[in-house]
């Protein structure tokens, strides 16, 4: 599998993931018999690329996707052009694909954002397809420049179906050594000739373990061949810096809208937060990815101009507007998504991001998350290594950041079973203004049926409202409230003696994050460790007439990843339940197979917690007899 750089700044990638165990993962509807790839790099970086594909298609579930094949190019920098493609039946026949089966495509907007952009697809569609059939395609891209000048790299995966052949060959000038990291991958001896060198890796047939559930990044510890004549990560931010530098550039329009939202702060951090701010509300986000604009941003004076870009123009329009009331600050090219490790071997893929770094606040900066509020990173952005363009220097984003949930449940239960309710959540760091942005933009008629439909989950008939918090980011730093209040008539089932879930939460609560942690029983893939911070309490008011028969034990569990505490108390005709939950790991977000085996015992003490009951018994008071429930 290949990864386009033309949405790599900017995009999440996701990468799938694999390990080393059982094979229960290998999708064997389609079997890939030979993919060779042969590049010819020159001196200036742009290359022409060969490759032979041929599959053959095992059940008819392959044939909807396979019969038709799409080629990704940059009409501005590449050229693509279909050599051979045939369909071949189990009887040796071939039939070709004719010029009128091959179609010319604008690329889709990538995962909904806007886009504008030169990138196209050539998308050829195979006549009389059918299970048994072999798909042939030999293509010729060729890559007119660089899109850093003097320099190459490429990185692959093997893909999850069982591969016969797969084979890269890098013919490169040999004043470019080409570096390289491989696993899963044989190299043979470079070949020299005529003032070239020729490398080959053949991947090494192997398992494709089932695919577990929140593992980390497949480029972290899967199969992989990633090849550079980048010499380090160093000269990957300088080489960057250099387009993007120049778009920095503050113009008396954007000193004068930069010293406008300053107006009246003193202190360096107030003001970077002020037109942090002000960006992430005021740029939509569109990406525009002419000619090379995968990787040149444009002009801070457009973006302020037009008031959109993508991630690389959010960068240079913010360090022009810091640059303006005298801060200096940096971009940050990081890998976002749920990829931690980089690769020995300096290569631009990984990096599919950019944000601002202010080296004399050490604060990130990412405005296109405009649902958080400067000084909050999204949660892929944490823990990430990052090149600072500027010097070429590493950097590290932050491990954690504040971010806190309060929920407090109060039920007030009749003696016929129906209930009034109450439920408020406090959303307080970095859930403050994702909530509040969340909820700003929350469908009427989506939030008018919101406790309806929540309580028909619960199999509970009823209703009520919502009554949201404060909506005004100038609102921002105190926490974001709301509140869900009604009425179920089927709450319990009394009179009669009952077992009562002892919830402490409506929705929303710790124990969904508890029971997100017994998604895999064994794990054999590194995994993102669960981050939590969680307090809640439930009161219960009782009927007049109730006996309180039994409440759950209390529970503290203090290890080096979890806090957590129960309590129950009965007071003044009320059961009070109290939880809360602390989640993380030092010094990273990424947990290893035996994290999760250390794990487990404190893992079923919570679950056992949170599916505890309480036992409450209500007389009938109508003398009917009571019916066991």
């Amino acid at each position: 599998m290949k990864l386009k750089f033309i949405a790599a700044l900017c995009a999440a990638a996701l990468f799938s993931t694999q390990a080393y165990a059982a094979d229960d993962g290998t999708d064997r509807s389609l079997s890939v018999l030979k993919n060779l790839q042969h590049f010819v790099v020159q001196r200036d970086g742009g290359y022409v690329l060969t490759e032979e594909y041929l599959v053959q298609l095992n059940e008819q579930r392959a044939v909807g996707n396979a019969a038709q094949r799409q080629f990704h190019f940059n009409r501005t920098l590449e050229d693509i052009d279909i050599v051979e493609a045939y369909t071949e039946k189990p009887d040796g026949r071939r039939i070709p694909v004719q010029p009128a089966q091959i179609r010319l495509q604008q690329e889709p907007a990538y995962n909904g954002a806007p886009m504008f952009q030169d990138m196209q697809i050539k998308a050829v569609i195979y006549p009389d397809v059918a299970v048994g059939d072999k798909l042939y395609s030999k293509t010729r891209k060729t890559r007119r420049s660089a899109l850093f000048g003097g320099q190459f790299y490429d990185t692959t995966y093997p893909r999850y179906h069982p591969t016969q052949q797969l084979t890269l060959i890098y013919d490169l000038p040999s004043d470019m050594p080409l570096k390289s990291d491989e696993l899963g991958f044989k190299a043979s001896a470079p070949e020299r000739h005529d003032g070239r060198t020729v490398y080959r890796w053949d991947y090494t047939p192997s398992d494709n373990p089932r695919l577990e559930f929140d593992a980390v990044g497949y480029a972290d510890f899967g199969q992989h061949l990633v090849v550079s004549t980048f010499k380090d990560y160093r000269d990957i931010g300088l080489a960057y810096d250099v387009t993007s530098r120049a778009a920095a550039k503050p113009t008396p329009a954007i000193e004068a809208k930069a010293l406008e939202l300053v107006k009246g702060l003193s202190e360096p951090r107030d003001k970077a937060r002020a037109i942090g701010n002000w960006v992430r509300t005021n740029i939509r986000y569109v990406a525009v990815y002419i000619g090379n604009g995968g990787r040149e941003p444009h002009s801070a004076e457009s973006v302020l101009e037009n008031r959109y870009g993508d991630c690389k123009d959010h960068v240079v329009l913010m360090e022009a507007m810091l640059s303006a009331v005298g801060i200096d600050s940096t971009p940050a090219l990081i890998s976002a998504g749920n990829a931690y490790k980089l690769s020995p071997v300096a290569s631009m893929e990984p990096f599919n991001h950019v944000i601002n770094y202010i080296p004399s606040l050490d604060l990130y900066i990412d405005t296109t998350a405009d649902n958080l509020s400067v000084g909050y990173l999204p949660f892929w952005d944490l823990d990430k290594q990052v090149i600072l363009t500027r010097t070429g220097q590493m950097g590290h984003t932050p491990t954690t950041q504040p971010g806190k949930i309060r929920n407090h449940y109060t039920v007030q239960i009749g003696a016929d079973g129906s209930a009034q309710f109450k439920f408020t959540r406090d959303n307080l760091g970095a859930w403050e203004e994702e909530v509040r942005t969340e909820q700003r933009n929350w469908n009427k008629n989506d939030q008018e049926r919101f406790v309806e439909s929540l309580l028909k989950s619960l199999g509970i008939k009823g209703s009520g409202e919502v009554e949201l918090g404060n909506l005004d980011s100038a609102a921002e730093g105190k926490g974001y409230s709301y509140s869900l209040r009604g009425k179920g008539e089927n709450w319990l089932y009394l009179p009669g003696t009952i077992g009562v879930p002892a919830v402490s939460s409506l929705y929303a609560g710790l124990a969904d994050q508890v029971f997100r942690m017994t998604n895999e029983a064994t794990r054999t893939q590194p995994f993102i460790c669960p981050d939590n911070d969680y307090e809640e309490q439930a009161e219960y008011q009782l009927p007049a007439n109730a006996k309180l028969l039994a409440v759950p034990p209390d529970v503290n569990i203090s290890s080096p990843y979890f806090q957590y505490h129960a309590r129950f108390r009965q007071t003044g005709g009320k059961l009070v339940i109290d939880r809360s939950f602390r989640s993380g790991k030092a010094g990273g977000k990424v947990c290893t197979p035996q994290d999760h085996r250390a794990m487990q015992a404190d893992i079923k003490k919570m679950v056992r917690d949170l599916r505890s009951q309480f036992i409450l018994q209500v007389p009938d008071v109508t003398g009917t007899p009571e019916v066991a429930n």
